[in-house]
């Protein structure tokens, strides 16, 4: 499974990297170098994805968000 780069908002910088669905919930992070407030939540599901999870299958390919820059 290959990782998503996520960036701060602001300055581009690489914040971290995560594996596609790993995030369920809200995640906040201080960029270190210009400081600005990234804010990363998942995207909301597609019908496709919502009609795969009533079946009972998994959605693994469910993708994140890209950060909102929260000016300081």
């Amino acid at each position: 499974m290959e990782l998503q780069d996520l960036r701060c908002g602001e300055c581009r910088r690489l914040l971290f990297k995560i594996e596609p669905g790993a995030l369920s919930g809200t995640l906040a992070i201080k960029c270190p170098r210009c400081k600005a407030h990234n804010n990363l939540r998942p995207q909301s599901p597609s019908p496709k994805r919502q009609n795969s999870e009533r079946d009972g299958k998994e959605g693994q390919n469910a993708q994140v968000s890209q950060l909102d820059h929260i000016p300081t």
